[in-house]
């Protein structure tokens, strides 16, 4: 027995998390001045400020303190505690909590102590790092609940990728593997709630469940916090663990039991064993799938393109197992993908904004006019919740009580959501799945993504599961746009239409076109005459532009900003070649196209073109359809382009980095014409050498497609 008691500090590590272009980002610091690990990169952290401060309130006073971040108590979440010993011999316990949401925006606060602050992949992280503060991100990405890491005498105090200087050591959770307690496993089956809670299922499925697999020692309640989920982790007197779920109808349950016994057993272990079920109860006990859940875990954009290549497979592997409708849908013939449209909407409506009933019938008529396609077994909820990584990189698949004949296209809508602005990862999921979607699978996805949004927010605010209902307002606002990604996810299809040109660059028509005066704009009136057209669409070449653009292509305004000979270009480094860009970008919803160039320009370069003595003018319109690396679908813009001239003054306000981006391209000033010859985006390098004599009226150049140019 110890003489006294031994005490240690408990420090407090913010773990800010947010989503980066090629994956999520954590929030770092480096030490600075006379502190312990000077020059070494780590959480920002603190100490707990005695004994009435709790651990949340410390990490908000220390956030604030540090970073500038404020944070809400309520949107703190326990990550991983360590237990901490340093060379030194001195112990301590560290608590990281992760934080995604705060207000804000980071700066170094207390620049005796700190001398740098940034955003970082995980799988990028900085040299040099505190070894302790890695040793606490290595368990965080493991989904560890509690770490060691103890270290030797003579260690340094930097992390050290010297497997000799190795000290993580994982803690197991109840599950028995780390990262794998209660709450982890439980989602093996039907998914977990905010909290794991001992409560068993009610005496009849008690009792079934313990013919099935004999006397269970232990019940934990890991439904999911909706109604109408009630799925229990079993564990044996005798050892081994089970999952008990009862479904909340018959068709639910009906279509669970035909997979598990129908088609869930091809796919070799990559799903659960269905050891027995009762119809009268509606209840089923299924083994436990080794893996941990991916929804919320963090993973690397290399980790996260792995994953996807994966699930891609394994849709794959489903999708072309045998069709035995008797089995699958209990001898009745499948329901069509659109013969719940009615009820869907009519659920939904008092819940939809204005304009989305009419998008989503709209999408729905174009994938009919496209043509049926074939139903094959689809698992019918396809998603992050529903999927386990295990350890040895296998991904795996739970929960099939949505399982029903359906077009493949059925299980892709979940995953949208998660390729917007994330191309790599939907290039990944179709490399797995062997092909992409073809032009009349890309209109039906379209369809069941507009259907499925529709649905998701009528079920989740009836249930009570907000992810559910954002994740279909995000759908049906990018729908409304025809922003959605990937580009085969656009409502208007991808046949050419009147006033724009086909894949070879000719133009059909436009009906009816008339030329449009110019209309004043709000930022105009306040600064500028007008020099837009509210909307255009392409005339013949060399005419001036007279019609609005077709419905659902996206407009960009861009520029061609100069001073003396030389033209303002953002320079991206590309795996083929530097990729040479006019400043601009997409207008939004309701936003003029001068108001949309002038706050692209300041949001980009940090410049205001309303100070400038002279205001953009447009000179040229081009329409681009192409393909491009690492997108499904065509990549469809019709681009506005302005000239701009800037004198040496306004030239030395422009930013030297683009300031909206975290990939910091650099604006450079090139000569006009040696830019010509440069790889721009867009296509403008012929009309470069006539700057001098510029068009007087807005032109149409050649369309981009494929033949004509190669994205980077």
């Amino acid at each position: 027995m110890s003489v006294g008691r031994h005490a240690v500090p408990v420090d407090v590590h913010l773990l800010a998390v947010r989503e980066g272009k090629n994956g999520p980002e954590v929030l770092l610091s480096r030490r600075a001045g006379g502190v312990y690990a000077s020059g070494m990169w780590h959480l920002p952290s603190g100490h707990v400020d005695g004994p009435f401060e709790d651990v949340v309130t410390a990490l908000v006073r220390e956030t604030a303190e540090e970073t500038g971040l404020v944070v809400d108590p309520a949107d703190v979440r326990a990550a991983v505690t360590v237990h901490h010993r340093a060379p030194s011999g001195s112990a301590r316990i560290g608590i990281l909590f992760e934080v995604r949401r705060w207000s804000g925006t980071p700066e170094i606060r207390e620049p005796d102590v700190c001398d740098g602050m940034g955003w970082f992949p995980f799988d990028a992280l900085p040299d040099p790092m505190v070894a302790y503060c890695r040793a606490g991100l290595d368990a965080y990405r493991a989904g560890a609940g509690v770490a060691l890491h103890f270290q030797e005498p003579d260690d340094p105090i930097g992390y050290d990728c010297d497997p000799a200087l190795a000290r993580l050591c994982l803690v197991p959770g109840i599950g028995g593997e780390a990262g794998a307690g209660a709450e982890a496993g439980a989602k093996a089956e039907g998914g977990a709630g905010t909290g794991a809670v001992e409560r068993g299922p009610g005496a009849a499925v008690k009792g079934f469940a313990e013919r099935a697999i004999g006397r269970v020692a232990a019940w934990t309640d890991v439904s999911w916090a909706r109604e109408n989920s009630r799925v229990w982790q079993a564990r044996g007197a005798a050892g081994g663990t089970w999952f008990v779920k009862v479904h909340q109808n018959e068709k639910f349950h009906r279509r669970e039991v035909a997979a598990l016994r129908g088609w869930v057993p091809g796919l070799g272990g990559a799903g659960p064993r269905l050891v027995a079920a009762a119809p009268e109860s509606r209840a089923i006990v299924v083994t436990a799938v080794e893996g941990r859940p991916l929804h919320g875990m963090v993973l690397t954009g290399a980790e996260e393109r792995t994953v996807f290549e994966a699930i891609g497979a394994l849709a794959a592997r489903v999708h072309a197992s045998p069709l035995a409708l008797q089995e699958v849908a209990g001898g009745r013939a499948p329901v069509g993908p659109y013969d719940r449209m009615e009820r869907q909407l009519e659920a939904a409506r008092t819940l939809l904004e204005p304009g989305d009933e009419e998008r989503v019938r709209a999408a729905v008529a174009t994938a009919q006019a496209s043509g049926p396609l074939a139903p094959v077994v689809t698992h019918g909820d396809l998603q992050l919740r529903n999927l386990l990584l295990g350890a040895d990189g296998t991904v795996r698949v739970i929960d099939f009580e949505r399982s029903e004949p359906q077009p493949c296209v059925r299980d892709f809508v979940r995953f949208l959501d998660r390729f917007e602005d994330r191309e790599d990862l939907a290039a990944a999921f179709f490399t797995g799945y062997g092909r992409r979607p073809t032009p009349a699978e890309e209109a039906h996805l379209v369809a069941s993504a507009a259907l499925d949004s529709v649905s998701g927010i009528a079920f989740g605010t009836r249930t009570g599961d907000p992810e559910l209902v954002e994740r279909g307002r995000r759908t049906l606002a990018r729908l409304a746009t025809g922003s959605v990604r990937p580009d085969a996810l656009r409502p208007t299809g991808t046949l050419p239409r009147a006033g724009v040109p086909d894949p070879s660059g000719t133009l059909p028509p436009a009906p009816g076109a008339q030329p449009i005066a110019p209309a004043t704009s709000g930022t105009d009136a306040r600064r500028h005459r007008d020099r837009h057209l509210p909307a255009a669409a392409l005339p013949p070449k060399t005419a001036p532009v007279s019609a609005p653009p077709p419905t659902g292509i996206l407009v960009r305004a861009c520029a061609v900003i100069i001073n003396a000979d030389e033209v303002c270009l953002i320079r991206r480094r590309r795996p083929t070649g530097d990729q040479y860009s006019l400043p601009g970008g997409l207008r939004h919803l309701g936003e003029s196209t001068t108001d949309a160039l002038v706050r692209e320009l300041a949001e980009e370069l940090g410049f205001d073109a309303l100070k400038t003595s002279d205001p953009p003018v447009l000179r040229w319109v081009q329409y681009q359809r192409t393909t491009r690396p690492g997108v499904l679908g065509l990549f469809e813009r019709l681009h506005l382009v302005h000239t701009l001239a800037v004198p040496d003054s306004d030239r030395a306000l422009i930013a030297t980095t683009e300031q909206d981006a975290d990939d910091g391209a650099r604006v450079v000033w090139i000569p006009v014409g040696q830019a010509a010859g440069l790889h721009l985006y867009p296509a403008v390098g012929a009309v470069l050498t006539g700057l001098s004599d510029p068009p007087d009226k807005p032109v149409e150049l050649p369309a981009m497609v494929d033949g004509t140019y190669a994205w980077r």
